[in-house]
């Protein structure tokens, strides 16, 4: 695994956005907080920024603690093409740009780009990619 990009947040900061791309940088993920919830964006950067997939981290209303920094990591598989999202050392999200198919701890919102695979994300989904 190589770490793309770490930040410390607090769940809840309206306009929280991080940011890392592949290193081919055709390739990337957005984690956003807009003060209400937390989500991650698999996108196409470029010109206009290519929204791929949406994978729900958390509601803030949910989140106990959330006045207490965090720490989020996005990582990538060694070829470069799937991402996960760390948030203190646990992973929430997955994004498999090979297989255009995204998973997280919720499964939500339903997959909308015709992925048939289940959206769960689970431990062992985890250890396939990211198995060292």
């Amino acid at each position: 695994m190589q770490l793309g990009v770490e930040a410390k947040i607090t769940v809840g900061t309206p306009d929280t956005i991080i940011e890392s791309t592949s290193a081919a940088g055709t390739i990337g993920v957005v984690f956003e907080d807009d003060g209400t919830t937390g989500y991650l964006y698999a996108v196409r950067p470029g010109t206009t920024m290519e929204l791929l997939d949406a994978l729900h981290i958390y509601d803030v209303a949910n989140v106990a603690d959330r006045q207490v920094p965090v720490t989020v990591q996005v990582f990538w598989d060694v070829a470069g093409t799937a991402a996960a999202l760390l948030i203190n050392g646990y992973c929430h999200a997955l994004y498999d740009f090979q297989r255009m198919a995204g998973f997280c701890r919720n499964a939500f919102p339903p997959a909308r780009n015709g992925q048939t695979l289940k959206r769960e994300l689970t431990d062992d989904l985890i250890e396939q990619y990211f198995a060292a």
